[in-house]
């Protein structure tokens, strides 16, 4: 079969989520064409998708062997790396394919989630506000970003970005919440009771914005608004551990006051 053919199958294979044909025509590929740097990609990608991230990395390297700036194999390098928590090699990979070809977004955005996972924030939000450029409208890109603005105590940056990502997702329990921790942290707990209020109503059982809300009434003196919640939380998520947790250590507290 011609090369264009197989290339084909194999594409067709990998959209349709195929992936153990996909490897098992790549190793056939691979057998009849030896020195074509797309069967070993197909492999690479094959075991990539399958998680084995290890076999993954040994075929994308054997494609740069083939064609040495091949930034489809830069770039799932770098995806098997940072499966692996490789981050730094992952990095490696990305700022070689941007050398190569310019910025993309898909490049910029995963410099960012590894530069966050090295923990450096500095050279995420500038990785992050690149992609943001480039696309725009990508919400996954808002929330990392504002997540690195929060994380370096820049709250209404933070604030702002969030927002943004819910004019595209109303209800993104985690975006509302957030933006509830940043105003706590601005001492603003109108604003940030507002917003977990918000978070639980459209999930009751989500214990973080519960918690934090329960130990705001508990702060400003409202003990009375903070019992009706847990109880309110409880009644509706009786089957919630962490609420019936907060359920009980309410009135075991109650029962030493008393």
């Amino acid at each position: 079969m011609e090369k264009h053919q197989y290339e084909e199958q194999l594409v067709q294979l990998a959209n349709e989520g195929k992936y153990n044909d996909l490897l098992t025509l790549a190793e056939k590929v691979v057998e009849e064409y030896p020195t074509w740097h797309i069967a070993w990609h197909y492999l690479a990608v094959a075991h990539g998708l399958l998680g084995n991230h290890e076999k993954a990395i040994s075929y994308f390297i054997k494609v740069l062997e083939i064609k040495h700036q091949s930034t489809k194999a830069l770039y799932g390098l770098s995806v098997s790396f940072h499966a692996l928590k490789m981050y730094n090699e992952a990095i490696s990979c990305l700022l070689k394919h941007q050398e190569i070809n310019g910025p993309e977004y898909k490049i910029s955005y995963g410099l960012g989630i590894n530069y966050i996972e090295i923990g450096d924030l500095d050279k995420a939000i500038e990785a992050l506000t690149q992609a943001l450029e480039l696309n725009p409208q990508s919400e996954e890109t808002m929330f990392c970003l504002a997540d690195c603005y929060r994380l370096c105590a820049k709250y209404t940056m933070a604030i702002s970005l969030y927002e943004r990502s819910l004019a595209i997702h109303a209800d993104n329990v985690s975006v509302i919440h957030n933006i509830a921790v940043c105003y706590k942290h601005l001492n603003d707990n109108e604003h940030a009771i507002e917003f977990y209020n918000k978070a639980l109503k459209i999930d009751p059982a989500f214990v973080r914005s519960l918690r934090n809300i329960v130990e705001i009434y508990v702060e400003i003196g409202q003990e009375k608004e903070a019992k009706q919640r847990i109880a309110e939380a409880f009644a509706t998520q009786p089957n919630s551990t962490e609420i019936q947790e907060l359920f009980d250590k309410q009135n075991n507290l109650d029962k030493l006051i008393n």
